[in-house]
């Protein structure tokens, strides 16, 4: 996570996996953007990632130069679908 002490805002892959694997949150959200920055150091950001997001745009508005923004990804189907196998792989003994 690119702002260590914040909390991790929700999202429905991060539910799935903790759900999925039993795992913190934190644990689940570092499994799923580990496995994403392998994606796209293999493919290319542009061909993993869709859209990427302000989680608060009004921010930007008051505040352009503003460097401490988080950002929602979104991916590719088949990128989601690379994650879900990876993740099944490395939690396949647990």
């Amino acid at each position: 996570d690119d702002f260590p002490g914040r909390s991790i805002t929700r999202y429905d892959m991060l539910d799935e996996v903790e759900d999925q694997y039993g795992l913190s949150t934190r644990e689940a959200h570092e499994a799923l953007h580990a496995i994403l920055q392998q994606l796209i150091d293999i493919d290319g950001e542009d061909q993993v990632v869709i859209a990427r997001t302000p989680q608060r745009p009004e921010l930007l508005k008051s505040n352009p130069n503003d460097v401490d923004v988080r950002y929602w990804l979104t991916v590719r189907a088949e990128s989601v679908d690379d994650i879900r196998e990876a993740l099944t792989v490395q939690y396949a003994d647990s």
